[in-house]
């Protein structure tokens, strides 16, 4: 009889355990994009997708803009979508001491002018923050990357 009166507080506990464990948005786990014609030193973002190591199945490498912080690694991190720097939740064993904000690293091809978390460890930010490329202006007609606000009718869209 007294296993079932502390069957809903043992349940209530593992509920909110459960709960504590899980983030939104986990971002910063080590990944791996892969190989680049300039052996990765270059001062180009890339993101790269599936990637089965990532809880949203996207990795980014963002180019080194200055130096780490002390403690801090260079490495490809998981990423994903967001809207704002606290929609990017750091996972514990991430490389990335300063955390996260929300930019776009890449202006070209299917993650054009998407927001991403991206390490501040590895940008150099300016005191305005982070600013939007011209590239990914919705005002700009000129502008033709397919997530911006009414491109989806663009042939290279289609």
């Amino acid at each position: 009889m007294s296993r079932r009166r502390y069957a809903p507080v043992f349940l209530l506990g593992m509920l909110m355990l459960t709960g504590l464990a899980c983030t939104e948005n986990p971002v910063g786990r080590r990944c791996f994009v892969g190989n680049v014609p300039d052996g990765g030193a270059g001062q180009q973002a890339i993101v790269a997708s599936p990637a089965l190591e990532c809880p949203s199945r996207t990795c980014l490498r963002q180019p080194l803009q200055g130096s780490l912080p002390e403690g801090s690694q260079f490495a490809d991190l998981c990423t994903d979508d967001c809207s704002a720097a606290s929609d990017c939740d750091r996972v514990p064993e991430s490389p990335c001491v300063t955390g996260f904000t929300c930019a776009i690293p890449v202006v070209v091809g299917p993650f054009c002018c998407r927001k991403l978390c991206v390490c501040k460890d590895y940008l150099v930010i300016p005191d305005g923050g982070v600013s939007t490329p011209a590239s990914c202006d919705p005002d700009n007609s000129a502008n033709t990357c397919c997530n911006l606000p009414g491109r989806n009718s663009l042939p290279e869209c289609q």
